[in-house]
């Protein structure tokens, strides 16, 4: 079972049975990054200084500042340790949705008006890998979430497509 715990802007996070009174004994806030809302709190350091701690790297018990807490399924908010797993940068890069401003509605596909096709494309290591151009931008994604479960593996973010 989950549990809620309440927010500020109306939201609230996600936990274990197991987290909740640990983590409700603390007043969370919701904070939105450039994409999506986590729950996080502010704590004293030393006089006059305070840090931001995230629920999701404690409840993972994230203590390196190098990696990441990725949530499986893309919700800052949902907090279950089944949803959560310690990873790279890059990593969580992969695990990206589809960004709001694509116009071609497909994540790792761009329409290029020059030729008329969609171009379809990967980033691996910061490194960007030419799929090839379609016609039709279905088989534009479909090579996309190819390349996807081949480079990205069980990080890989696949296009839906019906």
């Amino acid at each position: 079972m989950a549990k809620e715990i309440k927010l500020t802007q109306g939201k609230v996070a996600i936990v274990d049975d197991e987290d909740y009174e640990y983590l409700n004994q603390w007043k969370w806030y919701a904070s939105k990054d450039r994409y999506k809302f986590y729950a996080v709190r502010n704590i004293t350091i030393s006089k006059g200084k305070q840090k931001t701690i995230s629920m999701h790297r404690l409840i993972s018990n994230n203590i390196n500042t190098k990696m990441h807490t990725d949530h499986l399924n893309g919700d800052g908010l949902d907090n279950r340790k089944i949803n959560l797993r310690i990873c790279t940068h890059s990593q969580n890069l992969m695990n990206s949705k589809l960004r709001k401003d694509s116009t071609s509605g497909f994540k790792g596909v761009t329409y290029c008006k020059r030729n008329n096709k969609y171009a379809s494309v990967i980033k691996l290591n910061q490194k960007l890998i030419w799929l090839g151009y379609f016609i039709d931008p279905l088989d534009a994604a479909r090579a996309y979430n190819e390349a996807a479960i081949k480079y990205h593996g069980e990080f890989a973010n696949l296009n839906k497509i019906d």
